[in-house]
């Protein structure tokens, strides 16, 4: 009903993907789009998809585990648009060990 599903690998696999994009710039912080993350891994339109489904599943369920390496902070709006499209992400103390 308008929300893809994702398996607990593959959400784990997004998580991963994440935690690299942070990793990989150096940061601990982010506010980003899922489309953000699939463009630096140079992945299509679906893997995208797939991040963005994982990140909602996560902030939905508020979700804050070690196991993930970052937790969701906030989402923050398009203009005009009530649905969270960009996501502020930090990484969790210690991920850096996960992967």
């Amino acid at each position: 009903m308008g929300h893809m599903r994702t398996d607990s690998k593959q959400r784990y696999h997004c998580a991963s993907l994440i935690c690299d994009y942070l990793l990989k710039k150096n940061i601990t912080h982010a506010d980003v789009t899922a489309g953000d993350i699939a463009k630096f891994h140079r992945l299509s339109g679906k893997s995208s998809q797939s991040i963005s489904a994982m990140l909602n599943f996560l902030y939905s369920n508020r979700i804050r585990e070690t196991r993930f390496g970052f937790y969701i902070m906030g989402t923050l709006a398009f203009k005009k648009v009530d649905y969270p499209h960009r996501y502020s992400i930090e990484l969790i103390d210690g991920a850096r060990g996960l992967l």
